[in-house]
């Protein structure tokens, strides 16, 4: 069996995506494929993708219209053969003996459901970060689900990405696990189903991943008031999701209570938007109010109490003059 499929979603990505494919191409694991979405690209990364094709027998393209980066990525999930996932964005790139770094891992580890790894903002103006350089590698590795969610969950600063977690294919197939198509911020109903189906850890402490930070035109860069409602949406649905019921209660509250703290953090950009967007948010907040019983921090309970008492423009605008959410 190959042991990884690696898919890459790619749009319009023209100026790195060449970058991206030779970083995989240049790993010393063979036991691999490459699956490309053209993701209905309009300059030329699609013919850059299939000349790529051609003279590597490891690699596969799919030709799409575009729908968006869930849809890519499901689409290469239902075409993958290898053993682990692993997602990577197209204007990202990765390190040289990640794959064999990776396999040696997972073997070692009895080739768990999950390996969460490390990752680094690459950014074209200023150092290096490296994230949760703190992360406890051998907790992960040797305790149980209680203990990884409850470090990943309170304690990660990078909780969300895909890429972060290479993934047992078995799992998501066995969990019909897929990336909510239309939303931004996908990641984060993906990564809590990931840790809610998944039982069996370890972790890698490689920082094998290069995510690219401030590149124009990133949809990361824009202040759309969808990204609020989706997180909202996606929150609530999570916390209105039945499976939660049959993990133990305390995992489920500690992964409920992040969704929470991870839709504040998205309310910041209120202050971008315009009066008609605002009251897209306000709605969408007041029809999903169930969820702030999972808030834990003091500034976003205070925030719940001056919504309640006088409204939520008065809780943005005592937001934004106070703390930064």
């Amino acid at each position: 069996m190959i042991k990884f499929s690696v898919i890459v979603p790619v749009y319009n990505i023209e100026k790195y995506i060449s970058i991206c494919i030779e970083s995989i191409l240049n790993q010393n694991l063979d036991s691999y494929e490459l699956i490309l979405v053209n993701d209905g690209s309009t300059d030329s990364p699609g013919s850059i993708c299939d000349k790529y094709a051609l003279s590597n027998e490891n690699i596969s393209v799919i030709h799409k219209e575009n729908g968006g980066l869930s849809d890519a990525r499901n689409k290469g999930m239902a075409k993958a053969n290898g053993e682990y996932i692993i997602f990577i964005d197209s204007d990202d790139y990765i390190e040289p003996e990640t794959l064999e770094k990776f396999n040696q891992k997972l073997s070692d580890s009895d080739n768990p459901d999950v390996m969460i790894t490390m990752m680094k903002e690459v950014y074209e103006d200023s150092k290096t970060k490296y994230l949760d350089s703190k992360m406890p590698v051998e907790l992960i590795t040797n305790g149980n689900k209680e203990d990884v969610v409850n470090w990943m969950f309170r304690h990660s600063k990078s909780l969300w990405p895909a890429p972060r977690y290479v993934v047992k294919r078995s799992i998501i197939e066995k969990n019909n696990l897929c990336f909510a198509v239309g939303y931004l911020h996908e990641d984060v109903d993906w990564t809590c189903k990931l840790f809610l189906c998944a039982n069996t850890f370890t972790a890698i402490d490689f920082y094998w991943y290069n995510y690219r930070i401030g590149r124009q035109g990133a949809i990361t860069n824009h202040k759309k008031p969808k990204r609020t409602l989706d997180v909202i949406d996606l929150v609530s649905s999570n916390i209105k999701d039945n499976r939660y019921n049959y993990i133990d209660a305390k995992l489920r509250d500690v992964i409920f209570q992040r969704l929470v703290r991870t839709l504040f953090a998205s309310l910041s950009d209120y202050k971008f938007y315009d009066v008609e967007d605002s009251k897209k948010v306000i709605k969408a907040l007041k029809n999903n109010k169930n969820i702030f019983k999972y808030t834990t921090e003091f500034r976003h309970k205070i925030f719940i109490y001056v919504s309640k008492v006088c409204g939520f423009n008065v809780s943005f605008s005592l937001m934004n003059i106070f703390h930064k959410v």
